[in-house]
């Protein structure tokens, strides 16, 4: 096994030249590398799997999968002492599949440990009334639902939008969690949409669940 085969979520080695240090003509011709911005983010130039690479938040507070057609968004991306928030955009042109994502991690703050809390700020921000599905992965609790949005004033006939939201607290220590959202929708109007039929619900929880968290210990 060499070392790109055990690269992964859980193993904090990187590659000792960092694909931002790194020429483009040498990087993968994929959106994730090209783009100069999202490449910052990025562990290493070996696939996880298959269309996914590896993203590291810039307080190294957690990594997940990334998808190749992801591209950092700066204009709703923020960062300071206890917060982050990386926002990226991912178009699949075949699927007509806009991406519009946005995960905010929190460390050291007191209000991330109180699941209620968090789910009724985030149902209220969503406008959303239902349950949430838990679920539990290693190292973390992970709360989602989904809400189908239509937009009446909207001329595009594909005038609806899937988004995904929930949270991510850590399992392991307090004061350490994401709040995210996963909004899909099909922007060209002169090609088909497949959106109820992609499994968006198992692509957001792929990602979700590839988030591990650096800073556990202590």
């Amino acid at each position: 096994m060499n070392d790109g085969d055990k690269n992964s979520t859980k193993d904090n080695k990187t590659e000792a030249v960092k694909p931002k240090d790194m020429d483009p003509k040498d990087l993968p011709k994929v959106p994730a590398f090209q783009d100069e911005k999202t490449r910052e983010y990025m562990v290493s130039t070996k696939e996880e799997e298959p269309g996914y690479y590896l993203l590291e938040s810039k307080l190294k507070g957690f990594r997940m999968l990334f998808p190749e057609d992801g591209e950092y968004s700066s204009y709703l991306s923020s960062r300071d002492e206890n917060e982050e928030i990386i926002a990226f955009d991912s178009y699949d042109k075949t699927k007509n599949k806009m991406l519009n994502a946005q995960i905010e991690y929190y460390q050291g703050v007191t209000f991330i440990n109180n699941p209620e809390t968090m789910l009724d700020q985030i149902s209220s921000e969503n406008g959303f009334n239902g349950n949430f599905e838990k679920l539990e992965n290693e190292g973390k609790d992970i709360y989602i639902a989904y809400k189908k949005n239509t937009f009446e004033n909207d001329k595009n006939k594909y005038n609806f939008s899937y988004r995904y939201f929930g949270y991510i607290k850590s399992s392991e220590k307090d004061q350490i969690g994401i709040v995210f959202s996963f909004m899909f929708r099909c922007p060209n109007k002169d090609k088909p949409c497949t959106l109820e039929k992609d499994n968006l619900g198992e692509q957001v929880k792929k990602l979700v669940k590839s988030v591990t968290f650096l800073n556990q210990e202590g």
